[in-house]
């Protein structure tokens, strides 16, 4: 079983990510849609936090896996984001 702690990190780094990723998103939609290493790198975060949001689910109570389930939502939508964004930025180039 995953641990209060454990939990509780993983949600931590995640909506830390999620702050980065946001900011990252921001920036980079105001600039017009230049993509740097700092976008991929956010994107790479969230694709690692998502994972280990599914690990832990594994083994996660009842509750826990609803507190992860709400910050893995949160995850997928900038993944999402970020993906349709780069598509988006391709698509004129």
């Amino acid at each position: 079983m995953a641990t209060r702690e454990s939990v509780d990190n993983l949600v931590a780094r995640a909506n830390q990510c999620l702050s980065e990723a946001g900011k990252v998103l921001d920036l980079t939609n105001r600039n017009g849609y230049e993509v740097d290493e700092s976008y991929s790198n956010a994107q790479r975060q969230l694709a690692d936090v998502e994972e280990d949001i599914r690990k832990m689910m594994i083994s996660a109570s009842h509750e826990q896996r609803d507190q992860l389930h709400r910050i893995h939502l949160k995850v997928s939508q900038y993944m999402n984001d970020m993906i349709l964004d780069h598509v988006e930025i391709n698509k004129f180039e």
